[in-house]
């Protein structure tokens, strides 16, 4: 969804400076990308720095790679388990 709303793009390449917060990156993309950046504050996509889940104060920089993530769904539980098993 966020690469459609992206012009079909791999990746985008957003101007901030290194050590910027998170929420300077989400500045930057409402910028560009208006849409996409109403969806990071509605929280149907989250931002994530280097693989983890990032909050709006959390410091970027050159060499992190951020990342727009769609709200992940539930899964359907363990395989091994099974009705009427306790924990």
């Amino acid at each position: 969804m966020t690469k459609m709303m992206a012009g079909n793009q791999p990746a985008l390449s957003l101007n901030v400076a290194n050590g910027a917060k998170v929420k300077d990156v989400i500045a930057a993309i409402e910028a560009g990308y208006p849409h996409i950046g109403e969806l990071i504050h509605k929280k149907k996509v989250l931002v994530s720095v280097n693989q983890e889940i990032a909050h709006e104060d959390t410091i970027v920089h050159a060499s992190d790679e951020v990342a727009l993530l769609p709200p992940f769904a539930g899964g359907a539980g363990h395989p091994e388990s099974r009705e009427g098993d306790h924990a």
